[in-house]
């Protein structure tokens, strides 16, 4: 039933996705009052100097881009590539051609849940003729799940589930691709992070992507996503580092945590604020342990 409810609503017009959008933002903030709580204390302990006009409009502008990327993403499962072109906007595309050496090594392009992150893969298909890989999270809903994959998929993108990340770009690090992972997430309890200031509060980011990257000398970029209006998007690309193995773990999460944080403060009514980020009270110190073994099988969930 699910499923069968997200195709058909991705057959309507995007005109009338819009309108139920606006609807249902309305629902969620006013009538459901999903996660109010959350979304207002992370935007006073963000921006302490807002007014309570200020913070009131963000997150109600917040409500409104949640539903809109919602429902972009299930119209988006029956667009063309061409739909992708006309919409998103990459300023500086040929880096990850110049990082990548012409599609001939990976690149790890790291995301934040800013913009509309779904779409950016689509539009990455039409942009680079190299094989393409995103790490993702299994949703609890089978046929949401279902749903999301091949969405996701369909231009060929290949899905690396969360558990066997570590294993899948060791074993297929001869093969060039992009690999795209969102790391804003909160950790959990167990998993190896590294902790520093974020939106003013000491905040554990997970160290996947770069305890990955100094494995394999991957390369690694940035991707911010800004929302220029309803539906259409800015991309800019921004090298972290070319190589890896010049730069400590703890050096390329403090850029993308910087990056991040810059993206956010930019466009702050784009950001996910209602994910519980700050859930897991942060390590007093990094717990990147350079005797232990890289724990990387569980650091990246794009849904949470």
């Amino acid at each position: 039933m699910t499923r069968k409810l997200y195709q058909l609503l991705a057959g309507l017009p995007l005109a009338w996705l819009y309108a139920m959008s606006s609807c249902a933002a309305f629902l969620l903030q006013q009538v459901f009052r999903y996660r109010r709580k959350d979304v207002k204390q992370n935007l006073e302990q963000a921006f302490p100097d807002w007014s309570d006009a200020t913070i009131k409009a963000t997150r109600k502008n917040f409500y409104q881009n949640l539903c809109d990327t919602a429902f972009e993403i299930i119209a988006g499962s029956r667009q063309p590539l061409t739909f992708f072109e006309q919409r998103i906007e990459v300023i500086n595309p040929e880096l990850l051609a110049d990082l990548s050496e012409n599609g001939q090594q990976s690149v790890f392009v790291m995301l934040a849940h800013q913009g509309n992150w779904e779409w950016m893969l689509h539009r990455a298909a039409a942009l680079y003729d190299m094989p393409m890989a995103f790490v993702y999270k299994r949703l609890h809903s089978q046929a949401a799940d279902e749903f999301s994959l091949q969405a996701r998929q369909r231009f060929g993108a290949t899905a690396i589930e969360m558990r066997d990340t570590a294993r899948n770009i060791i074993r297929h690090r001869r093969t060039p691709r992009l690999i795209y992972m969102l790391a804003d997430q909160s950790p959990g309890l167990r998993e190896r992070v590294h902790t520093t200031e974020f939106l003013n509060r000491e905040t554990a980011f997970f160290s996947g992507a770069a305890t990955l990257a100094r494995a394999t000398g991957f390369p690694v970029a940035f991707a911010r996503c800004q929302r220029i209006k309803r539906g259409h998007f800015e991309v800019e690309l921004v090298e972290i580092t070319r190589d890896p193995a010049s730069v400590e773990e703890t050096w390329i999460l403090e850029r993308y945590a910087e990056l991040t944080e810059a993206a956010i403060r930019a466009c702050p009514d784009d950001w996910l604020w209602s994910n519980r980020r700050w859930k897991h009270q942060a390590p007093t110190a990094s717990t990147l342990d350079k005797s232990a073994p890289p724990d990387t099988d569980n650091q990246s969930n794009p849904e949470s």
